[in-house]
């Protein structure tokens, strides 16, 4: 039914097929507005009429298999018979789709018979994409129905690997020049970023919208072509924080890219984001990922690792917080009972077990609704003649992200130093004091935070720590298994520092109650760029631990300009060493301090939040405040 212009499927049916999906699907396709577009490409959502998938776990932060509506004809992916319920609901959206495409022809046509347009959207039907622009707009299409039907955060996939083939072929035919190329991608990036309130999730720029560039083949090999760099060159001439770009890196990748993507990256857009492949694909390959599939892997909406097309997994089920068994065991256990360092280490990681069983218990319970939509682009869907909501896709596993690390380790150490090693204080007194939100100890508060921190500090003691932590998560998420089979991942990366410090308590290291955790792996307390990538490359990423691991550096804005050869061997170093993954955000303080004194005078300034940019004045106060605090603790001043 419709209600307020909304369609609204029922409730999911017994035995997980939603009996009404089809005909809300049609609904749509049959009523979204199609707007008189005089762009490049064609890409609308009408938010009169977005599916309502509320009362399920929807499905986000999944790429769908781009490469299908490119490479074949909508009626070529149906099935020929439709002796299942599944298989009609998987041919009835192919039909549907193709009915839209007719619709989009229509309305085309009104206005110019002559548009070339009408062509790429016949060809949908029954024939495979044969031109560069062609296959950019079948790629807009299914993206735009992706978000009609309320897939929020709607990975791009690799795009110099999907598209290269129809840009090699438009080349060599000489029907499109190199600058033309240059000119299409940035009119690409327009219309993604067009309707960017509507897609943001949590906060404005959260949109998902992230694409993946350059691979390793199995041989160890780096491999990019000339559309690696054009689509960097096209993000750096537009300068916008969306869509986003995630760069695959290794050893051997050319020092040029690597330059470009500095040279992008100074500008302030925060991106590319850079994955080192020397160390996710192992990891992948470690948690059961067959090696063809772990060679082209993409990412969720920020930077967890998944298998584009191939993987409905829900990389972001929920947040793991490692302060809260250390806030358990100061508020439960017996105290009295823990003597020294080792102790309190060892009662720590009782109470972290505990709260992952809860985490697992919670997540087991989870269900996702029926998707024909997304099993059509989804492989192992038709394969296996399985919804995805049956776990019809390859790879279905599931994902948790983390927050408190930083802060734990820091608690953990103070407690050591003034507790076991200078007696200062008792567990007892710990206990009260954060219970009490360091009432009558603001001097305490203020002498710990001032403390300069453990965490990111490339210290035998520290990282053997960390470790030993991150090797008990591992352990306990070793025999989860969802209501589909699969397993679970964590990373040490999450967005939520900020709201997750808000429902929590005082931490010890003179954290009061409400405020932000500490933000990834980052360099927030004057931590050297080395040797915070010493220690990332010394953690743990195998058995699971793989779900995004984002070393968080703030950078001057001269900074990188100014040092760019240096740069290109740090990045070259660090590969070599082991980092995980790294982001970059490029701003100084004073731009931010004056941003928010003079918003007007600013419209434009970009600035990186989680794993993804967004424009300063669109941000909460809050989020205000955590950027613009780590940017002077980069510069090692105060306001």
């Amino acid at each position: 039914m419709i209600t307020n212009g909304r369609i609204i499927p029922e409730e999911f049916k017994e035995n997980g097929i939603d009996k009404d999906y089809d005909e809300v699907f049609e609904l749509i396709c049959q009523n979204v507005k199609i707007p008189n577009y005089d762009g490049r490409f064609v890409h609308f959502i009408d938010e009169n009429y977005v599916m309502d998938t509320t009362k399920g776990y929807r499905y986000e932060n999944i790429t769908p298999a781009y490469d299908k509506v490119i490479n074949y004809g909508l009626s070529e992916l149906k099935y020929d018979s439709t002796d299942s319920k599944f298989k009609e609901s998987y041919n009835r959206v192919c039909d549907n789709l193709i009915m839209l495409a007719g619709r989009i022809v229509d309305e085309l046509r009104v206005k110019d018979k002559s548009d070339r347009r009408i062509e790429w959207f016949e060809n949908l039907a029954d024939k495979p994409a044969i031109h560069f622009e062609e296959s950019i707009q079948r790629m807009l299409f299914l993206n735009q129905i992706m978000w009609q039907t309320d897939h929020r955060l709607v990975g791009l996939g690799a795009w110099d690997s999907f598209l290269f083939e129809a840009y090699q072929k438009d080349m060599d035919s000489g029907i499109l020049d190199r600058d033309e190329a240059v000119k299409i991608v940035e009119d690409l990036f327009r219309v993604l970023h067009y309707q960017y309130t509507f897609k943001s999730n949590v906060l404005m720029g959260d949109t998902g919208q992230i694409f993946v560039l350059g691979k390793s083949d199995e041989n160890g090999n780096y491999i990019c072509n000339d559309l690696t760099y054009i689509f960097i060159e096209a993000l750096k001439n537009v300068n916008q924080p969306d869509p986003k770009c995630l760069l695959r890196i290794n050893k051997n990748t050319p020092d040029d890219l690597i330059r470009l993507s500095l040279e992008t990256i100074a500008t302030g857009i925060g991106a590319p984001l850079l994955a080192n492949d020397d160390v996710i694909i192992p990891a992948l390959l470690d948690f059961g990922i067959d090696k063809t599939d772990a060679c082209n892997y993409a990412t969720s909406a920020c930077w967890e690792p998944l298998i584009g097309g191939k993987s409905s997994s829900n990389n972001n089920r929920t947040v793991l917080n490692y302060c809260k068994a250390l806030d358990n065991l100061l508020k439960r256990a017996d105290l009295s009972r823990i003597c020294n360092f080792d102790d309190l280490v060892t009662e720590y990681i009782k109470h972290l077990r505990l709260n992952l069983c809860a985490v697992k218990r919670v997540i087991q319970q989870h269900r996702f609704p029926y998707d024909p939509l997304l099993s059509v682009f989804m492989y192992g869907c038709y394969e296996s003649e399985k919804d995805v909501s049956w776990g019809g896709a390859c790879y279905c596993n599931t994902g948790i992200t983390s927050v408190g690390m930083g802060n734990l380790v820091d608690s953990l150490y103070n407690i050591k130093r003034l507790v076991f090693e200078e007696k200062k204080y008792s567990l007892y007194d710990v206990k009260r004091i954060i219970i009490t939100n360091y009432e009558n100890e603001n001097e305490l508060a203020r002498h710990l935070k001032g403390t300069p921190s453990c965490y990111g500090k490339d210290n035998p003691e520290t990282v053997a720590l960390v470790k030993r932590i991150t090797t008990v998560v591992s352990e306990e998420i070793a025999d989860f298994n969802t209501y589909l089979g699969e397993k679970m991942k964590v990373g040490l990366s999450g967005a939520a520092y900020l709201d997750a410090g808000k429902a929590f308590g005082a931490t010890f290291d003179g954290r009061y109650a409400g405020e932000p955790f500490v933000v990834h792996i980052s360099n927030e307390d004057n931590n050297g760029y080395t040797e915070i990538v010493n220690f990332a490359s010394q953690m743990k990423y195998d058995k699971g631990l793989f779900n995004g691991n984002v070393l968080d550096f703030m950078v001057s804005p001269d900074f990188i300009a100014g040092n760019i050869d240096k740069f290109v061997s740090f990045i070259k170093a660090a590969t070599l060493s082991g980092f995980f993954e790294m982001q970059m955000n490029v701003v100084s303080a004073d731009q931010m301090i004056e941003a928010r004194k003079n918003p007007e005078a600013f419209p434009n300034l970009i600035v990186r939040v989680w794993g993804f940019s967004s424009y300063f004045n669109d941000l909460p106060d809050e989020y205000k405040d955590v950027l613009i605090e780590r940017a002077l603790k980069n510069e090692r001043r105060t306001a």
